[in-house]
């Protein structure tokens, strides 16, 4: 939407005028043609008044002739008393040729009789007839008419005329009186779209950054602080994907009204989009931005009720002030959200305002991500492999791909150097599908080459797993690489059980129907709810390196430890403990139970060629 609602506002003004203008224009219009039908109905009138006045003049002419011969006043009399049918009429008189009155007409006292030369005043018209006998004058009518009858004629057409247009114009006003209230509706309706976002009522982008430009500009000449507080809601898209669209909305306008809350006099909240808002403070110190932050975190984790379920979302916040970190609005608002993704890096649900090195790391940030979208292209992309060690006879069992990224421009990065950017980017589904296309196919090239009894671990990212099409990429990976599906261990992370537990379910029941085997990786950590364990087909979990690391001597982590491996034991679930570094932590899991271990002990993730000459050693 183009232009600012001022801007519109004063088009629709002159919009208006037009229009009224026109309508003017058009009512003018319709006056002069009725004036011009009135004339013309005057005269059609008039002449029409007067042919037929003319034919009674004649016929009456003709028939007094004959008393005129013989000088018969009364039956001249008697004649033209006849005239008394013709309304109009209101006297006339009879001459002889030498001027002389023979007889008289009079429609009541007030009407007088007409003279030889009479000659028509205001509403009366006088005509006269000579009376001939054989081509001599032998007398004269004459006639006197009044125009009223015809002038009350005239009178009902034009109120009819006049009643017909001021309808017509009350109709046209009424219409456009609607019309205009019609474009004052929409205009408004224009200017809340241009100016605020139509779920919460909150001012959008557009105002906020004339809010903030104008501040700024204040705040230069006054020499004053303005803060900008970046707002992020942490989990917001688990509430839309697991309650509906619907929900979401509830929870952004409560939300909104508790920031809303927090504001003062000067201040602004906006919402720039999807989950994000925006504080203005106005005028501001660090303290104020402090404590306005710590406040909004309080009120944004408090719980909502939504359709009777109370939903928790926390929030990552990040701040920017001016002048120290911008001298305008747009450097204001890009630093507050750096300093907003330097929060939700901190573990979300805290604050932190902008510092110089995180507009570095943004830059970083940026350049590994466009690298990271051509290193498919390039073919940068490549496995590495960590055996699985059997606990009893230190065979490898197994190997866990890793991946790796072989950049022209950063060097070799190892996956969590850069899964965090892939995730964010949207780039994980497309190296997740490489990847497992990759470890199948390597699967298959060992065994042909006579490398058997290995199964292959592949780690499938929370929105990898979550991709509408994962089953499928499973099965085009295992045919087209000839892999048998037992072969292929899939891992995935508790947080894929904790946020979709019955489409978790859905889909692990597919992925184990092929026959691929599935485990929890870094079991432990998620805090699950263990009660979803026996409706999983879970084959194996994976404890977590940070219970193994001290677990030898930390009776708390050989508590843990144990307990995971004994549940397991009890559901028939395997266990593979990861991060063993030393021969004490691999006596304590052996003698806890646990089957498969893997790490440095046994050697760190390695190319394919140089896992396979490892295999073959210790095979030999």
């Amino acid at each position: 939407m183009n232009g600012s609602p001022l801007a519109r506002g004063q088009d629709g003004g002159i919009l208006a005028h037009m229009v009224t203008a026109k309508l003017a224009i058009a009512a003018l219009a319709l006056i002069l043609a009725f004036a011009v039908l009135l004339a013309t109905h005057f005269w059609q009138l008039h002449e029409a008044f007067q042919d037929s006045l003319a034919a009674k003049v004649q016929i009456t002419a003709v028939r007094v002739g004959d008393a005129m011969k013989r000088r018969d006043q009364l039956e001249a009399t008697a004649i033209l008393q006849a005239l008394r049918g013709a309304p109009e009429v209101i006297a006339a008189s009879l001459y002889t040729p030498d001027g002389t009155r023979l007889a008289d007409y009079l429609r009541d006292h007030r009407a007088r009789s007409p003279e030889l030369d009479a000659q028509g005043q205001g509403w009366n018209t006088v005509q006269r007839q000579s009376l001939l006998e054989e081509g001599q004058i032998i007398g004269h009518l004459v006639v006197k008419a009044s125009l009223e009858v015809m002038a009350r004629r005239l009178a009902w057409f034009f109120g009819i005329g006049v009643v017909t247009v001021v309808i017509a114009l009350g109709v046209g006003w009424s219409v456009f009186v609607g019309l205009r209230r019609k474009v004052s509706d929409t205009e408004s309706d224009l200017r809340r779209m241009a100016w605020y976002d139509p779920v919460t009522k909150l001012p959008n982008r557009n105002l906020f950054m004339q809010r903030l430009r104008e501040a700024v500009a204040e705040a230069r000449e006054v020499r004053r602080g303005v803060a900008v507080l970046f707002i992020d809601l942490d989990n917001f898209k688990l509430v839309n994907d697991t309650l509906g669209h619907e929900a979401g909305d509830v929870l952004l306008v409560t939300v909104a009204e508790r920031l809303r809350n927090l504001m003062r006099v000067g201040d602004s909240v906006c919402r720039l989009g999807g989950d994000e808002f925006v504080i203005l403070l106005h005028p501001c110190g660090r303290g104020e931005a402090q404590s306005v932050a710590e406040r909004a975190l309080d009120a944004i984790g408090q719980p909502v009720l939504v359709y009777e379920q109370e939903v928790y979302v926390g929030g990552s916040i990040g701040i920017a002030r001016f002048p120290e970190d911008g001298m305008d609005a747009n450097a204001l608002l890009r630093c507050a959200d750096t300093a907003m993704y330097q929060a939700k890096d901190n573990g979300r649900n805290n604050h932190q305002f902008y510092t110089s090195d995180m507009n570095l790391k943004a830059l970083q940030h940026f350049a590994i991500e466009t690298s990271l979208r051509k290193a498919l292209e390039r073919d940068e992309m490549l496995l590495y492999y960590q055996p699985l060690v059997d606990v009893e006879t230190r065979a490898i069992v197994g190997v866990e791909a890793l991946l790796r990224w072989k950049s022209e421009e950063f060097g070799t990065f190892a996956s969590g150097d850069f899964i965090a950017i892939a995730e964010q980017s949207g780039l994980i589904n497309q190296l997740g599908h490489w990847a497992l296309t990759a470890a199948c196919r390597q699967m298959r090239e060992w065994r042909d080459a006579g490398i058997s009894n290995l199964t292959v671990a592949v780690n499938l990212s929370p929105r990898q797993f979550h991709n509408g099409d994962l089953v499928q990429q499973v099965r085009e990976a295992l045919l087209e690489s000839g892999l048998e599906p037992g072969a292929l261990e899939l891992e995935i992370t508790e947080s894929v059980l904790i946020k979709h537990n019955m489409e978790a379910i859905e889909k692990l029941t597919e992925l184990a129907n092929l026959g691929v085997k599935l485990a929890i990786d870094d079991f432990g950590t998620g805090y699950s709810s263990l009660s979803y364990l026996k409706r999983l087909p879970i084959h194996r979990l994976k404890i977590d390196r940070s219970f193994v690391r001290e677990s030898h001597i930390d009776p708390d982590d050989a508590a843990i430890a144990t307990a995971i491996i004994g549940m397991a034991a009890g559901l028939g679930i395997e266990v593979t403990a990861e991060g063993v570094e030393n021969e004490e932590q691999l006596a304590f899991l052996k003698q806890a139970g646990c089957q498969i271990v893997q790490g440095y002990y046994f050697g760190s993730p390695l190319p394919a060629e140089d896992l396979a000459k490892l295999v073959r050693q210790v095979r030999a």
